[in-house]
């Protein structure tokens, strides 16, 4: 079994260096405290910041992927057939609707000006949810309004 214990990506012994560093100790001084070598020190550095690095830009891409995502409803979608596809596009994205069926529903239903008609949507529709889960149904572009 691996003794050394694990802090995110970075190991106890580079979480510790880090923070030394970050006192303003040189690598010689945290070397001395540490009972190692400077190059030791600077190794272990280097691969700490490179570990972050490599963090960090999995976290970009993380959060585009997470960003706000916008969802098209085609004109004459049937209604009862938008929940499932504004869930199942969520799910896909990774994020969890904080909303349900009857909520999707009733925010088409209410949508201001009205955009049912027998069932049918009659223009597109574009929803968007933010990577937090919550659900807005925008406003209809003028070139998507019914003729």
């Amino acid at each position: 079994m691996n003794k050394t214990r694990k802090f995110g990506f970075l190991t106890k012994k580079q979480v510790e260096v880090l923070k030394l560093r970050a006192q303003g100790l040189t690598q010689a001084e945290v070397a001395r405290k540490l009972g190692t070598t400077r190059a030791n020190i600077s190794m272990i550095e280097l691969r700490a910041k490179r570990k972050i690095r490599l963090a960090e830009e999995t976290l970009k891409v993380v959060s585009s992927i997470r960003s706000q995502m916008s969802i098209t409803i085609e004109k004459g979608t049937y209604l009862a057939d938008i929940p499932s596809i504004v869930l199942r596009s969520a799910d896909k994205r990774g994020i969890h609707l904080k909303t349900n069926i009857v909520e999707i529903v009733r925010l088409v239903k209410m949508h201001t000006p009205p955009c049912i008609k027998k069932g049918r949507t009659t223009r597109t529709l574009l929803f968007k949810i933010s990577p937090e889960g919550q659900l807005l149904l925008s406003e209809a572009s003028p070139t998507n309004q019914e003729d």
